[in-house]
């Protein structure tokens, strides 16, 4: 070790270094926080009135030109606790990139508030995430709508079916554009072994972090009716 590097260690033993905050990097008052009570304010949730399909964010109560240009649609509706931009944005993007597992709970939060509100008053028999390529998977260490289907679950009491595996390319969908999104998806996800008899007659809640195009939900869905099941909603931290 370096003499700079001993000094600086020493010093940390001697007055270590105060806990930052993950999003702006700013001290935090308590050492168990993972986000500093500034970020969390900003965590903007979405302003009314929403598409009526996908959720998104609109001048008046309608349906989104994204949803009106889609011939099938297979879920019932998409509804997220914010739009993606500003610290949920960073939230997000540190959870996947940096593996900060620190933001988990955050992330669930934003969940939960969003179930509360848009799922209340709606009979919802299990969660099901959104499933994730084995070799990402792998890479990242953790599929995050799967830690997020997890951690809402504990939350509200609804049971995790893990109803789809992904059996498509690994390779990203959001430098692709709308025409080759639909494309891949059809033969990206597949059933899980058990989905039939796991799901015949369900409500579903699928759960991701983004909604983007709704290209992948929209997959998901399609396969999760062929097992049988009644109804898909769709649940995701951003928009």
């Amino acid at each position: 070790m370096s003499g700079k590097g001993f000094w600086n260690g020493l010093l940390n033993l001697v007055y270590p270094k105060r806990p930052q905050c993950l999003l702006c990097e700013q001290p935090l008052a308590e050492a168990n926080e993972a986000v500093c009570a500034p970020c969390t304010v900003q965590l903007r949730a979405g302003i009314p009135p929403f598409c009526r399909i996908c959720g998104r964010e609109m001048p008046e109560p309608d349906i989104c030109s994204d949803c009106s240009w889609r011939k099938e649609r297979f879920f019932h509706r998409a509804l997220s606790f914010g739009p993606y931009d500003g610290r949920l944005k960073d939230a997000i993007l540190k959870l996947k990139e940096e593996r900060q597992l620190e933001l988990l709970p955050l992330l669930v939060d934003c969940l939960t508030e969003a179930y509360a509100t848009h799922l209340f008053d709606t009979h919802i028999d299990c969660l099901v995430p959104v499933p994730m390529a084995a070799d990402k998977e792998r890479a990242r260490g953790f599929n995050q709508a799967e830690r997020l289907a997890q951690g809402l679950s504990e939350r509200i009491g609804l049971p995790v079916v893990p109803g789809l595996v992904w059996q498509g390319s690994s390779r990203s969908q959001v430098s692709r554009g709308r025409s080759m999104r639909l494309a891949s998806m059809e033969n990206s996800v597949a059933l899980s072994k058990t989905a039939g008899s796991d799901l015949d007659g369900m409500t579903v809640c699928l759960i991701d972090d983004v909604y983007t195009t709704g290209a992948t939900v929209n997959a998901c869905a399609k396969k999760l009716h062929s097992a049988g099941v009644r109804a898909v909603y769709v649940l995701t931290a951003a928009r």
